[in-house]
């Protein structure tokens, strides 16, 4: 028996088969290399720890970010680096040995008040968004600015609520009098896969108001209001739309009736 049938052999006893073996001195040898090599840094990724390359682009504000054998990255995950904040706005599906991706630095920190009547601060791209379409008509809109703008921001429990015709405050935080914008069209399409990645909204320029905080550059921060539940504890489900108007009537008048009687 020669020597490459010997080794063929064992490698057929362990149960591995030459791809595995192949798998297993790539992944061994990238362990190895990629530590010595200048593109290894060590960055925190959605505040963990992790060593990644990162690898320059023509684009100064983009880089390829490509994770350790065995080792996750996150798609629409946060990346410190530099001290600055960079986004991973694409996810290689090939994942055999590493995970690349690309990240793009972001360049604003969105403010806004929730539904529940919390600040949020995320941070995003924001691009010029001229070349896209804003989703609407154009006679129906009042003619306010030629501003338009895109925005790139990950996906999380907060931005799922981030929906069309929300107001925000973007511009430079020492302009006195910032820009307002308005989501007009809403991509949460955009780049995401397996409930994972970037949303992009399209917004476009509108009034100031007096509702806005340019202290804080958050848009309609005076007129947050608490959202009121519904009372069904009280409400039959099996009565008509009939029955319950004619109820409501009723009540209605009962109330006439009363309010005449203190006067009285």
């Amino acid at each position: 028996m020669s020597s490459w049938d010997k080794y063929q052999e064992r490698i057929r006893v362990s149960g591995e088969s030459l791809r595995d073996v192949s798998h297993t001195r790539a992944v061994r040898r990238l362990k190895d290399k990629i530590p010595n090599s200048l593109s290894f840094k060590t960055v925190e990724i959605n505040g963990i720890t992790q060593s990644v390359s990162i690898i320059s682009t023509d684009d100064m504000n983009i880089k390829k970010i490509i994770s350790m054998p065995g080792e996750e990255l996150e798609h629409g995950g946060y990346v410190n680096w530099k001290n600055f904040k960079w986004l991973i706005t694409e996810l290689d599906a090939d994942d055999e040995l590493y995970q690349k991706g690309t990240m793009q630095q972001c360049n604003y920190l969105l403010k806004w008040i929730d539904i529940d009547g919390k600040i949020v601060e995320k941070w995003c791209i924001v691009e010029d968004g001229t070349k896209y379409l804003i989703g609407e008509k154009s006679a129906d809109m009042m003619a306010i600015g030629d501003a338009r703008i895109a925005i790139t921001i990950g996906k999380d429990n907060d931005t799922t609520r981030l929906k069309r015709g929300m107001r925000f405050l973007v511009d430079d935080i020492v302009d006195e009098n910032p820009s307002a914008y308005q989501i007009t069209k809403s991509n949460k399409l955009y780049n995401i896969f397996e409930s994972k990645g970037v949303y992009r909204f399209i917004l476009n320029e509108v009034n100031l108001t007096d509702n806005d905080n340019t202290d804080l550059m958050i848009a309609d921060y005076y007129s947050w209001k608490p959202k009121i539940p519904l009372d069904t504890d009280h409400i039959n489900v099996d009565k008509s739309i009939d029955e319950i108007v004619d109820e409501a009537k009723q009540k209605i008048e009962e109330d006439n009736i009363d309010n005449k009687g203190v006067w009285i």
